[in-house]
């Protein structure tokens, strides 16, 4: 329907815009925001080549803890290899990283799922992906939305698909719209208003069949599958950072714009009233010297030799001249101070460990790891809870599919933190001693499940010998003597 192309249409317009803050943020590409439009104009061309990205790193280190590991069918090995089947023929080791890492950037992303054609050329080539039957495609919000009804936002009223094409010579606007029934191809017309119901039309493939535009969907559900990290639109992770990059940036562009005159300050000499300048020294290079007309193949006034030199064990006599001296170049510290304090505030406000942003640092372990990493972990593990449902969704769907309906889908991410040190493994025995399953304090000390399964954990561990203090030998009972 035109109504909801035209909504649509202005909907991924709306929203365009921060879509593409947070694209610039995370690449690093925004521009160094300057308080006087005078400074601006006047220094804004030497900062363009300097980019401190830190404000990538909160999205970085989230999608790295966020990692889907296993899609199965409970109690249904058939299905559950019917699921790896597609999932190795559409390389899915590879893109739901990056699914996962788009939704993180831009707050949202959309996995397509729809099944393979004889009558596609592109997927009839690729061979395994034809024989798994269903092929899944990643699409970006820059160009791609969900359009959920007003009155009930769990419900899809209908999705939208935009690119670019040309046609008859000119570059127009294809869009497919979504429907649980149906799908509608339109594009838009040359010279047309996209904004408005008149600057569209159906897209025919086959000009003496005026119904091609419109093609069945015989699934009843909308094939798009919204990965985000709120309702009903996701935020960017690094959102909240933005300002925290600006001020990075400021302070070490400003920073380095000043290194040249570190190397060469800026100097000055003090000169006698009446003084004679160019009877030992450099001259000057102004209109009314005598050597003005004496130019170069560039066109530019030539120097007078000077007659001073310099070296170990010289002395220069600068005739004319009664004081020397040179400017202090901007202390460094007094840029890169605050740029760490814009630095720390960015890990707060973005809940993002501040190791991550300094890992040549001292990182924190045992306790002060845990305390440090908690709100990484606890915003992970509600990442992957956001995550689940469009994953057993997308699954459910393929299987429906391909004629192997399943009322229940089982999702698996990689625990959000690991046991790494002695403390952990303390709290692993622990649980353990109080009745906790074996292989369920392994699961939660970072090891998979499927792993876990195929260890034999019904013989119990050999207990660890405790010499007593008392039996220990003392080499050197004096010294013993003072550390006690």
């Amino acid at each position: 329907m035109l109504d909801d192309l035209v909504a649509g249409w202005r909907a991924l317009e709306e929203a365009l815009p921060e879509y593409e803050k947070a694209e610039a943020y995370y690449t690093g590409t925004v521009d160094e925001v300057f308080a006087s439009p005078r400074i601006r104009q006047a220094i804004a061309a030497t900062g363009e080549r300097y980019r401190f990205n830190l404000a990538k790193t909160p999205v970085a280190v989230l999608a790295n803890r966020v990692e889907l590991t296993a899609v199965t069918v409970p109690d249904d090995e058939t299905a559950s290899a019917t699921i790896e089947e597609v999932w190795d023929a559409n390389n899915m080791d590879v893109h739901y990283p990056d699914l996962i890492l788009r939704a993180f950037e831009y707050g949202d992303s959309y996995l397509m799922a729809w099944p393979v054609y004889d009558d596609d050329p592109d997927t009839v080539d690729d061979d395994e992906l034809y024989a798994s039957g269903v092929e899944l495609t990643v699409h970006s919000p820059l160009h791609c939305r969900v359009i959920y009804d007003p009155e009930n936002e769990r419900r899809k009223l209908f999705a939208i698909k935009r690119w670019k094409l040309q046609l008859r010579g000119e570059t127009v606007w294809r869009v497919d719209l979504y429907y649980p029934d149906r799908i509608e191809q339109w594009v838009s017309k040359i010279g047309g208003e996209v904004g408005t119901p008149e600057g569209w039309e159906p897209f025919l493939q086959d000009d003496q069949d005026p119904t091609t535009w419109i093609l069945d969907n015989p699934y009843n559900e909308i094939p798009f599958f919204h990965h985000r990290n709120a309702l009903p639109y996701g935020i960017p992770e690094h959102r909240d950072g933005y300002g925290c990059q600006d001020a990075i940036n400021k302070m070490l562009i400003t920073q380095l714009t000043t290194t040249d005159s570190h190397g060469w300050p800026q100097r000055y000499a003090l000169t006698d009233q009446g003084a004679e300048l160019d009877h030992n020294n450099d001259g000057p290079l102004w209109d009314d010297d005598a050597d003005a007309d004496d130019t170069t193949t560039t066109g530019r006034i030539k120097a007078p030799s000077s007659g001073l030199s310099g070296g170990p064990g010289t002395m220069l006599e600068l005739q004319g001249m009664k004081a020397v001296g040179q400017f202090t170049a901007a202390d460094p510290s007094v840029f890169t101070d605050p740029a760490q304090l814009y630095i720390r505030l960015m890990a707060q406000v973005t809940e993002t460990p501040l190791h991550a942003f300094d890992p040549s640092g001292d990182t924190p372990s045992g306790e002060s790891l845990k305390v440090a990493e908690a709100p990484l972990v606890k915003k992970a593990i509600n990442r992957e809870t956001m995550l689940k449902a469009p994953v057993q969704e997308t699954w459910k769907f393929v299987l429906r599919i391909l004629g192997r309906p399943v009322p229940r889908i089982d999702v698996r991410f990689a625990p959000a933190q690991a046991a790494t040190g002695k403390s952990d493994w303390e709290v692993v025995e622990l649980k353990q001693a109080v009745g906790v399953p074996k292989d369920q304090t392994l699961i939660e000390a970072g090891y998979e499940a499927d792993v876990v399964e195929g260890w034999d954990l019904s013989t119990p561990a050999p207990p660890v010998a405790v010499v007593p203090a008392a039996a220990v030998p003392v080499e050197n009972p004096q010294m013993e003597a003072q550390d006690a």
